[in-house]
């Protein structure tokens, strides 16, 4: 099972960072997918929701490699709430995730908080929004084009940047207009977000990105 705490002081930098992880699980749409539990930042998190949580996590996944739960906002997690989920973390189940959002950790239990992974999410400045528009030019561009422009891309942090924004972006294109190809590219994105990870040559990924991204017709 993998347990994170996602910590950001922007609502929609935690979300953003939920939907790129079960979108990654799941391999595709997410949208009311029967093996996701999804609480909002406005929902009451009580002992009953722990027990909730707890039973989701007990059945059999109906497609999906695991079940998938979030919490957009766990610091509404009653102190009740966190002791019943401990034996969720204790005991479990294979191949499950379980995301919490939240601002901080401060409000979370010692036992919970030794149990999960604390990600602290990158501050939006680290993906600056002006990359968007050399994506947008990118789209209407050839590959020798795409490639120069890669080429130019001598800073590492400069490759990290773009390849987030990427992601970001067609985050943003699949909610106002969902299609086949735009999809199937998100897809690539999050895979190659998961090799930089692996420290595999940046260039490279970003290359064979070019090769493959949609254009604004397509």
């Amino acid at each position: 099972m993998i347990a994170k705490i996602l910590v950001s002081n922007s609502p929609d930098k935690i979300k953003a960072e939920i939907e790129r992880a079960v979108l990654l699980h799941l391999g595709g749409v997410t949208q009311n997918h029967p093996d996701v539990l999804y609480f909002t930042a406005d929902s009451k998190l009580g002992v009953g929701e722990a027990k909730e949580i707890r039973e989701f996590f007990s059945i059999k996944p109906y497609s999906a490699k695991g079940r998938v739960i979030v919490l957009e906002d766990a610091g509404n997690l009653t102190p009740e709430a966190q002791n019943a989920l401990l034996k969720t973390l204790e005991e479990p189940p294979e191949e499950a995730i379980l995301l919490l959002g939240a601002v901080g950790t401060d409000n979370f239990l010692p036992t919970i908080l030794s149990r999960c992974e604390i990600v602290q999410l990158k501050s939006d400045t680290d993906t600056p929004t002006n990359r968007y528009t050399d994506i947008q030019n990118l789209l209407d561009s050839d590959i020798a084009e795409r490639f120069e422009y890669i080429e130019k891309l001598k800073d590492q942090k400069k490759k990290e940047e773009l390849l987030y924004a990427l992601t970001g972006y067609f985050h943003q294109t699949l909610r106002s207009h969902t299609s086949s190809g735009n999809t199937d590219f998100l897809n690539e994105l999050l895979r190659a977000e998961e090799q930089a990870k692996a420290n595999v040559n940046l260039r490279g990924i970003l290359e064979y990105l070019m090769l493959v991204m949609p254009t604004k017709k397509g």
